[in-house]
């Protein structure tokens, strides 16, 4: 409801009352309706008033409104804000998921309507944590791999929010490492073969045994594991365990691990050495990768 009345020195019974806006001109003359007839009525609670009733207000009618009298008389201006929720502006936003190249830089944008004009924060992952960035933009340089993660734009006024997130991923050519280089075992024991292969994109990540095999769990003497590594790096802990007795001497020998990536293989060997009660062979042990 925008008010409007006359002035105690203007005759309602004689003067001519019009209201106009600065998106569509005149809108009523006097109690006649001339635009928005659905939508707009004039409502006169005192003889002395015509005021302006809009129901079912959508943000098409945010304008500047006058109410005047004759000879041009501003009886009342104002400014009319409607409201709304932020909503995404597609016209002005990275796409759903943005790859870069390790070391490369990337630009993250995002672009919200709403009134009043939605203030941007940015958030790093699934439980939205705080950036401390804000603004349409987000930019990263030398980015590292470890950058690879869901980030979040968030569009918030006194309304309400929205959020538009953005899965970076950051691409880097295979990598393989081995727990350890070395191993000896005795003839009819067991052992653990452990790699780690990263990478983005990692296709594939296996062991090859001393006969130049792919091993798979479906082998009689292998049990085979490949498990998630990491949160934000595509990576891969991949082991290989010998069965109870299964060990002869034409299992001695190079094991490999191998990755697959985009283009790209990566490989990293253990040496399984029978270990023999002889004062010549130590057992090789290590804490970590290599």
């Amino acid at each position: 409801m925008l008010s409007c009345r006359l002035s105690s020195s203007l005759d309602p019974n004689t003067v001519s009352v019009r209201r106009e806006s600065s998106k569509d001109s005149f809108l009523t003359s006097g109690t006649r309706v001339l635009k928005h007839v659905n939508q707009i009525e004039v409502v006169k609670t005192y003889k002395s008033e015509w005021n302006l009733f809009i129901k079912s207000v959508t943000d098409s009618f945010a304008a500047n409104y006058t109410c005047k009298a004759d000879h041009q008389v501003l009886l009342s201006d104002v400014q009319l804000l409607i409201l709304f929720a932020p909503k995404i502006d597609y016209s002005g936003i990275s796409s759903p998921e943005e790859i870069v190249d390790e070391g490369g830089t990337v630009e993250l944008t995002c672009a919200f309507t709403g009134e009043p004009l939605p203030k941007l924060t940015w958030f790093r992952g699934d439980v939205k944590q705080l950036t401390g960035i804000t603004g349409s933009k987000l930019v990263m340089r030398d980015v590292k791999r470890y950058a690879t993660d869901f980030y979040t734009c968030r569009g918030e006024n006194s309304v309400s929010f929205e959020d538009y997130t953005i899965n970076l991923i950051v691409k880097f050519h295979v990598e393989i490492d081995v727990m350890e280089k070395t191993i000896y075992v005795k003839r009819g024991g067991m052992f653990t073969l452990s790699c780690i292969a990263q990478g983005a994109p990692l296709y594939d990540a296996y062991w090859i045994d001393v006969h130049e095999l792919k091993v798979k769990s479906s082998m009689w003497k292998y049990d085979f594991y490949s498990e998630p590594a990491g949160a934000h790096v595509p990576a891969k802990f991949v082991t290989l365990v010998t069965r109870t007795g299964t060990l002869t001497v034409f299992d001695f020998g190079t094991y490999t691990c191998e990755a697959k990536g985009e283009g790209t293989v990566a490989r990293a060997t253990v040496e399984v050495i029978e270990h023999k009660d002889s004062k010549e062979h130590v057992p090789h042990t290590s804490n970590g990768f290599n």
